[in-house]
């Protein structure tokens, strides 16, 4: 039936009686031949002389059409014939568990679910909103969304009516009519989404007085985020409530908002029904207010389950509760905000990303008006994210200006790196927002890019364009890509511009910062800046989220083969909060190498007072170079400065143990130090082979019997990719080094060395074991050690901020004393070994 007063009579009549399954008349051919397949009719009704295609579908399936006539003369009803019936109708009640009506998913898949709604299902959801609204038979409700899906069937037409109310439908609802909509239909409340009204209150600031022409005492808004502006500018313009809420097909009304002086918190969808919400996290329990997860429901206004989808209600229905695919958080006092849906997520290399996250940062542009995050394929990442964006009014920006602002809103990762320019966004029937839509725009105005020639480009010193542009068509493995071409849009990302910024330093002679590409995203704009560097010395240092707020981090990386690279992973996981500064060890850079662990850490000392003046100091290291960091600990507070934190992931621990350390220091001055060598490296291989489990030992004695060269290698060559100058200076340093005991706070991150062993350098000792091993400790083995890492970083800060909470600081000052009461508890699947 075409929207309108009979359709809603339509409806209403046959739930009544019969299960009633609205059709939204401007379902497509497809579309109707889909729902006639799904839905297993007994008759369908059109209006007399209709030649529709949904009555033609029903013909070729036999179905019986009953025809309906409005009876017109200024009175609503509806005359049918229908065919004579086979058997005659039960005149009973229906069972309040059986359907009232059938409702299809108005989202965006392909293939929508069919959703049984029952009479007692209906009747708690018309109760809980007259609780909520103070629902009375002298309230009128505009009905203005569409009858045929759930907000409108059951909030703007079955509610006002169960409730003993009544419903106002205008002429057109198609046509904003606001003399119409608010002064002849004289409404109490209507209910819509944020598109009509947002349309509403450009309306209403026309009237000279909004506010005397209307009946309405609250307008309530569902079905997506309202923007503040709408809200605050509906309110003020007719003087009334605007209260959002959150509802689904399958559960009617969840939570709301309620008029004053009842709970509302603006930006939330208000309370839940007592008992009826929970947010849930990815094992399956609940999680504490403030924290993000799934949001499941429970109560009476929820349906049974989905129709002939045995799959889906198995996955969807727990235990009594349904699994709503939206994520939520309820903060302290109850009130429950959204935050997507988790088919929505954006899972951008195993970062998962909520659209709606980005939508909020855009929206705080002055030049945007509306946004859409969605999500983009991508050859390395699996997906990126791209956002759509509508500007306000006269207003206009670039690409690179919105990433720019973006860079003091989100994280790095979760800056859209393709932006669509858009009149208006793709929305359904009922106003969802159409991401998949989106991405097909998208795509459309991509094209298909076709490999391009090497284009004219600048001639200079190392004809660095020529050479950034072979290098960036090598990493976004693309030729299409020009001198022109934004890094980002064409598929860059933050970990392909790190590996991009290393492999310019490598070309170039020098370090060139990562700040390097703001404001220079194109190889036009980026060569100059570098050859602007040209000359200058290559440091070894290289900083990473430098505008960070949190203590810096000085990291000796201690990689002879890839230096700053082998941090990529824990600079990504930390985020751009925490800044890192990585130092390169001695000779990567084709520098002296001093001959001990003592020099090394002296010689880099300055560079570190350069940055910082003066502490508290954060550092930490690995390998060789967890051994330079704990001699710069050292010599820092030799010279008065105050050092929070030591930490040394995986650094063998043979000249922390009195046994080895006096072998090696008798055979220091009467052996060669090949010899020297050779016997630290044993000793450090077997302390991994006793710290290994039995498994592997047993792995690792059938490889070096069956296989001698193998043995051979463990001393002489463990790591072939290191040049053997570079690994004989390095492998002698740390057999002559025999470190003296120091009070300072050290965290051991132990992969194949037992850290314990470091106790009797540092009484303030904590040791967490971490996967991956001794080679794949910051890689595989990353998240574990950053977690605990960042978690040690927050409680130094918090400790020395004024507001730090006190049990916070006690905490922290129990560490720093090093007792041995366990200041937290460790972390899942690692070990605290005491």
């Amino acid at each position: 039936m075409p929207n309108g007063p009979e359709a809603v009579l339509a409806i209403v009549a046959i739930a009544c009686c019969s299960i009633v399954v609205p059709l939204d008349p401007r379902l497509s051919r497809a579309e109707i031949d889909q729902r006639l397949d799904m839905l297993r009719l007994d008759a369908l009704l059109v209006p007399l002389g209709n030649a529709s295609d949904a009555r033609e579908a029903a013909e070729r399936r036999g179905l019986a059409i009953i025809e309906a006539v409005p009876i017109g003369h200024g009175q609503l009803g509806l005359d049918i014939t229908v065919p004579v019936s086979d058997s005659p109708a039960i005149d009973a009640e229906p069972d309040p568990r059986s359907p009232a009506f059938i409702l299809q998913t108005s989202g965006t898949t392909a293939q929508p679910k069919l959703i049984p709604f029952s009479h007692s299902n209906m009747l708690a959801a018309a109760a809980r909103l007259q609780a909520w609204f103070g629902l009375t038979q002298r309230d009128r409700c505009l009905s203005v969304s569409p009858p045929y899906y759930s907000h409108g069937l059951k909030v703007t037409v079955f509610t006002p009516l169960l409730t003993g109310g009544s419903i106002a439908i205008p002429a057109n609802a198609t046509i904003l009519a606001l003399d119409e909509w608010l002064d002849v239909l004289r409404p109490t409340w209507y209910s819509a989404g944020p598109t009509l009204h947002a349309a509403v209150l450009d309306k209403a600031r026309s009237l000279e007085s909004a506010q005397a022409a209307h009946t309405l005492r609250f307008v309530v808004s569902g079905g997506a985020p309202l923007s503040k502006d709408v809200q605050a500018g509906l309110q003020r313009v007719l003087g009334v409530p605007v209260l959002e809420h959150y509802g689904s097909s399958e559960a009617a009304q969840i939570a709301a908002n309620l008029p004053p002086p009842g709970p509302n918190r603006q930006g939330t969808c208000g309370q839940p029904w007592p008992g009826t919400a929970a947010i849930i996290g990815e094992d399956g329990h609940p999680l504490p207010a403030g924290e993000r997860g799934e949001i499941w429901i429970c109560g009476p206004t929820v349906t049974s389950g989905y129709l002939d989808a045995p799959e889906l209600n198995q996955a969807a229905f727990i235990d009594g509760w349904f699994r709503t695919g939206d994520i939520g958080s309820l903060d302290e006092d109850g009130f429950l905000s959204l935050h997507g849906r988790l088919s929505e997520l954006i899972n951008r290399g195993g970062e998962k990303i909520a659209p709606a996250e980005i939508e909020c940062a855009l929206l705080r542009h002055p030049a945007v008006a509306e946004a859409a995050a969605f999500a983009i394929s991508h050859p390395r990442l699996g997906e990126d994210v791209a956002a759509a964006i509508i500007f306000r009014p006269g207003a206009q920006t670039t690409s690179a200006e919105l990433r720019q602002f973006l860079r003091h809103e989100l994280t790095s990762f979760k800056i859209p790196h393709r932006f669509l320019i858009l009149d208006q966004l793709p929305k359904g029937v009922t106003g969802k927002l159409q991401r998949r839509r989106l991405r097909e725009l998208l795509e459309q105005t991509s094209g298909h890019p076709v490999a391009m020639a090497l284009p004219e480009t600048n001639k200079g010193p190392l004809d660095l364009e020529a050479e950034l542009l072979t290098l960036w068509r090598r990493l976004l493995k693309s030729e299409a890509v020009t001198v022109d071409d934004d890094f980002f849009a064409s598929g860059g990302d933050s970990l392909l511009a790190m590996d991009m910024l290393l492999q310019i330093e490598r070309l170039v002679g020098h370090s060139v910062p990562e700040t390097i590409l703001f404001g220079a995203e194109t190889i036009r704009q980026l060569a100059p800046k570098i050859a602007m560097q040209a000359g200058t010395p290559a440091s070894p240092l290289l900083p990473f989220h430098a505008h960070g707020h949190r203590p810096p981090l000085y990291f000796f990386n201690g990689d002879l083969v890839s230096g700053h690279a082998c941090v990529r992973r824990i600079v990504e996981l930390f985020g751009p909060d925490y800044p890192i500064i990585s130092i390169n060890p001695h000779g990567l850079g084709g520098e002296p190498i001093p001959p001990s662990i003592e020099a090394m850490a002296a010689d880099r000392l300055p560079l570190i007072l350069e940055r910082q003046a003066s502490g508290p100091f954060l550092l930490g290291g690995k390998c060789n170079g967890a051994m330079v960091a704990f001699e710069a600990a050292r010599l820092l507070m030799a010279a008065g400065h105050k050092v929070d934190m030591v930490a040394m992931v995986d650094p063998p621990t043979v000249s922390a143990r009195p046994a080895s350390r006096a072998i090696l220091r008798q055979m220091k001055p009467i052996v060669s130090p090949y010899l020297l060598r050779w016997t630290h490296e044993l000793m450090a291989q077997l302390e991994r082979f006793f710290n290994a489990s039995t498994s592997e030992q047993v792995a690792k004695l059938y490889d070096v019997l069956s296989n001698p060269k193998k043995l051979n290698d463990a001393f002489f060559n463990p790591n072939h990719e290191i040049p053997p100058a570079l690994w004989e200076t390095y492998s002698l340093a740390m057999a002559q080094y025999f470190p003296a005991p120091l009070e300072v706070p050290v965290t051991f991150y132990a992969a194949d060395h037992d850290g314990r062993a470091w106790r009797r350098l540092s009484p303030q000792l904590e040791v967490i074991k971490v996967p991956g091993g001794h080679g794949d400790c910051l890689t595989m083995g990353a998240d574990l050690l950053v977690d605990h890492l960042r978690q040690r970083v927050d409680t130094l800060a918090d400790r020395t901020t004024p507001s730090a909470k006190p049990e916070v600081a006690g905490r922290a000052q129990m560490m720093s004393e090093g007792k041995t009461g366990a200041w937290r508890e460790p972390l899942p699947g690692s070990r605290l070994m005491m």
